[in-house]
């Protein structure tokens, strides 16, 4: 009940956050109106195929200066929007996920193993017996970081086909919820009457976490 009222109350936290930017951006007037959203679009898509390029190989590196993957997921949707955003995001997230995978056990295992000692999540045994569903539950109901979980299953026995197929499907919903959210963040930003969009957003992200959450308690039980 208590962790209940305690989302809740972090929900709404963030809600009347949105609420005083929303105000503060109609009291300004800062709808940055000498920028409209199809002028960035367009100076987006004069990059080409560099601006993807450039975007997945910083999803990759940033790591080395320990950047969170969460922010610049949603960036993908205040960029390209929710679907080229969406997409982009899982060739970025799914690249990502296999070069920690493969670093963890090919190439730097004892120094990962020394990194994580205390944080690795022991899956071995479930890993042996249900690859697939083991990995897939992970990234459906995440209980760590994105990174740990790359390298901790980067440590065990799971078949490369399981890994790769079940982070592929397991991160499509919370990446779209993420993506949409940033799509949402920069319409708002250019026009705040949408700032509704917002409100929408984070409501898809809310029932993302009680998905996961209801997902774990199965898992549990």
């Amino acid at each position: 009940m208590k962790s209940i009222k305690s989302t809740w109350l972090k929900a709404l936290f963030v809600l009347a956050i949105l609420g005083v930017i929303f105000l503060i951006l109609r009291y300004l007037k800062l709808d940055f109106s000498h920028i409209t959203e199809e002028e960035f679009k367009n100076w987006v898509k004069s990059l080409g195929l560099w601006g993807p390029i450039i975007y997945i190989a910083v999803y990759i590196l940033r790591l080395l200066i320990f950047f969170p993957a969460s922010i610049l997921s949603a960036a993908a949707g205040v960029i390209w929007g929710p679907v080229w955003g969406f997409l982009i995001l899982q060739i970025a997230a799914n690249i990502s996920s296999a070069v920690e995978f493969l670093a963890a056990r090919y190439f730097a295992r004892g120094f990962i193993e020394s990194k994580l000692k205390g944080k690795i999540v022991n899956l071995n045994e479930k890993i042996q017996r249900h690859g697939f569903l083991t990995v897939l539950l992970i990234r459906l109901i995440p209980n760590v970081a994105w990174d740990i979980q790359n390298f901790s299953l980067g440590l065990t026995k799971v078949r490369l086909r399981d890994y790769f197929l079940a982070t592929l499907i397991g991160i499509m919903p919370g990446s779209f919820a993420v993506v949409f959210f940033g799509s949402s963040l920069i319409k708002a930003m250019f026009s705040p009457k949408n700032f509704w969009i917002i409100i929408i957003a984070i409501l898809l992200l809310i029932g993302i976490f009680y998905l996961q959450k209801a997902l774990r308690k199965g898992k549990e039980e």
